[in-house]
């Protein structure tokens, strides 16, 4: 991720002053939107990492995203809220889901997901939800197994459980560092809104067109 950072920054089209004015700076590398008879043959699934379950995170994610891919409607969007812990409540993550569920009813993302969350959150999220979850992600460097519990529901409710091993920390400090340097911030304090990582695959042979990430920093100063 460093060094795609780096690279994004070398070829960013943006300007010091671009940065320097704006409270949030969303950086994304240079994208090529696929040719549109291409596009009906790909799927594209993006995965938010989120600093607060505020609503309009998700919803600045998913339009920087599809601006940034030229893409109408995202197939998937799987969600790692902020707080993944046994403490989390359903309460907590309820604008996070309104918000997808805006979404989904705009046209603008076809199915959500969400990632990390225990198996009790989940059902419940799920009972609640108006639009459903249809896919659940576990990470494996938590647990070696999916739980059976998981499973079960899954499969009864016809959920799709996928698996990752991302880290805890996807940005660190030294990366945020990097990145306002190379903007020439010297004295913000920026900090990570959203983290935004997208992979587009060709389905019939599992081909990957294209991946990336998406970074949106809060700055002051």
């Amino acid at each position: 991720l460093r060094c795609s950072i780096k690279t994004t920054l070398n070829s960013w089209g943006g300007s010091k002053a671009d940065a320097q004015n704006c409270e949030v700076l969303s950086i994304q590398g240079n994208t090529n939107s696929l040719p549109p008879k291409e596009s009906i043959f790909t799927k594209t699934t993006v995965k938010l990492f989120l600093s607060n379950n505020d609503s309009s995170q998700v919803e600045d994610a998913i339009k920087t995203v599809s601006t940034g891919l030229d893409l109408p409607c995202i197939d998937l969007v799987i969600v790692t809220p902020p707080d993944v812990s046994d403490d989390a409540t359903l309460e907590s993550l309820e604008p996070m889901w309104q918000g997808l569920e805006d979404a989904v009813s705009r046209g603008t993302v076809a199915s959500i997901g969400l990632a990390d969350v225990s198996t009790k959150l989940f059902t419940e999220l799920y009972e609640w939800a108006k639009i459903k979850p249809s896919a659940v992600q576990v990470n494996l460097s938590s647990c070696c197994i999916v739980s059976p519990e998981l499973s079960a529901f899954a499969q009864q409710h016809d959920i799709q459980v996928l698996t990752h091993n991302d880290p805890a920390e996807i940005v660190d400090e030294e990366v945020v560092s990097t990145i306002t340097s190379c903007l020439g911030l010297s004295g913000v304090q920026c900090q990570i809104e959203w983290i935004a990582r997208h992979r587009t695959i060709q389905q019939c042979f599992g081909l990957v067109k294209d991946k990336g990430y998406t970074l949106a920093l809060a700055c002051d100063g």
